[in-house]
């Protein structure tokens, strides 16, 4: 809505003189033909995590609008050092369409460069409609810890609405173990060597680890190293490793490493990496 004001200015003579005199200052509000709105549901996201984007449109005019053309761009930025802008969201769908809170239709979009374009059929006079639809994060996706996604659509052809709607980064840590055993086979009075890979692919530390494993047989002469140094804070009993077993130590893993090339757009994550390595006599 914008605020109309207007004063008029009467001009008039008595006699030889002429005089002028201005009336009040009259204010009224104009209801656009068309408003909108754009928002997102999730409060963060994650790389691979989907976002669902809702549009709200009201038509205040008197006449139905037909056709409407709605240009989502899929959050496009230029990197920082690059000369093409990329998309850091996938339009996956559905999208739903929505009539005075009815739904009324599943639209089908035509994804292209500038983005994914929506038409929606039409929005009666004195209605409102919701578009909702879902989108997913990709590799253009900045992970940095503080980043966001800015979503912009633009409405309609001549002077076209735009609204956008803004969807920070999540702070987390992505942790996962692999354990590999080592000779195979295995014979008693072997020497054994069993290694555990904590990797976090996330943006922030992941601290405090407790590593247990209870194994299927029984060492002697335990040792443990964490990323190559020797500790002592850890307990193999009843074929359970404990690690760490006392306030000694406390093991974390680092947020990944995140880098873009400014090229492509592409970012890329070097995972945070803790290497414990058990050893023992079967």
């Amino acid at each position: 809505m914008a605020i109309i004001t207007n004063q008029a200015n009467l001009t008039y003579t008595y006699g030889a003189t002429t005089a002028s005199v201005l009336s009040n200052v009259a204010t009224t509000e104009m209801i656009a033909a068309l408003s909108a709105a754009k928002r997102v549901l999730d409060e963060a996201y994650r790389f691979q995590s989907d976002l669902t984007y809702i549009l709200s449109f009201e038509n205040g005019g008197s006449a139905a609008i037909t056709n409407l053309p709605v240009l989502d761009n899929l959050g496009a930025y230029t990197p920082a050092g690059g000369t093409a802008p990329v998309q850091p969201l996938t339009y996956t769908g559905p999208a739903a369409l929505y009539l005075d809170g009815v739904f009324s239709a599943e639209l089908t979009p035509a994804v292209q460069e500038g983005g994914v374009l929506f038409t929606i059929p039409e929005i009666p006079a004195g209605s409102n409609a919701l578009l909702l639809y879902k989108a997913t994060v990709n590799g253009f996706a900045p992970l940095l810890s503080g980043s966001e996604i800015v979503n912009t659509a633009s409405i309609g052809t001549t002077d076209p609405l735009t609204v956008s709607a803004t969807v920070p980064v999540a702070s987390y840590a992505d942790v996962t173990i692999t354990k590999e055993m080592a000779p195979d086979p295995v014979s008693a009075g072997d020497a054994m060597t069993v290694t555990f890979i904590i990797e976090n692919r996330g943006n922030e530390e992941a601290t405090d680890l407790v590593i247990t494993d209870d194994f299927p047989l029984a060492l002697s002469d335990v040792s443990v190293t964490v990323n190559g140094a020797p500790i002592s804070d850890f307990t193999f009993e009843d074929h359970r490793l404990t690690l760490p077993s006392g306030t000694q130590t406390t093991l974390s893993v680092p947020a990944a490493a995140f880098s873009q090339d400014p090229a492509t757009g592409a970012v890329t994550a070097v995972p945070g990496r803790l290497t414990v390595v058990m050893t023992g006599t079967v």
